[in-house]
């Protein structure tokens, strides 16, 4: 299935805001969508579709931060540019902490906000991408049971087969056979291999 082109998600109380950094954006070749409030945001945007968000600081009802929060919550993964007129270094400091992107000054020079949300884009795709890879590693090392688990951390790790055999107390035979489908379930071809399969899962598994 394709994917879904890229959407720059606007945020803000203001429409003059959102209807200039619209028509901006779009005439710099990108899809947005506009959102007058966080609750509208929530509501309405599909976050499985690759992008960014930019995003008002001071903002009825629920502020930008407290969005930010509850995107944190749910888990949504969009990279926020934090805009604000009154934001100040302590505000800045908290919402990139919590992984913004960028926190910048309102009104933004169009050209510097461009910048950021192409850069947000790219970094959000990128994200997405080594998630999946992650994802499905996992799917892969699922199908192995515990025991042909265990075989595979002493294969990677150069033992032998009679080495393995001793340490776990199972005959050569079954070590031979268990790491034969170990090497087709996980579709490698060796040991080194498989130990480039177990480095790659143990660095996906934080992503996810």
């Amino acid at each position: 299935m394709m994917r879904s082109e890229p959407i720059v998600r606007l945020v803000d109380d203001d429409a003059t805001v959102l209807t200039a950094q619209s028509m901006f954006l779009k005439m710099a070749g990108l899809k947005v969508v506009c959102y007058s409030s966080a609750a509208e945001f929530l509501e309405n945007d599909d976050n499985r579709i690759d992008g960014c968000l930019v995003l008002d600081v001071r903002m009825p009802n629920m502020s930008g931060l407290e969005l930010q929060d509850e995107m944190i919550r749910r888990k949504i993964d969009l990279p926020i540019i934090f805009l604000s007129a009154h934001g100040d270094i302590e505000m800045a400091v908290q919402a990139v902490h919590k992984g913004a992107k960028n926190f910048l000054v309102k009104p933004p020079k169009l050209e510097t906000l461009l910048e950021e949300i192409e850069s947000a884009i790219e970094l959000n795709i990128s994200n997405r991408k080594d998630q999946a890879f992650g994802r499905a590693l996992m799917q892969q090392w699922n199908q192995l049971t515990e025991a042909e688990k265990e075989n595979a951390r002493m294969v990677a790790k150069g033992l032998t087969n009679q080495v393995i055999a001793g340490v776990r107390g199972i005959s050569e035979r079954t070590v031979r056979s268990q790491r034969a489908s170990v090497y087709d379930k996980l579709e490698v071809e060796n040991a080194a291999e498989l130990a480039a399969f177990l480095h790659d899962l143990d660095h996906y598994k934080g992503l996810l």
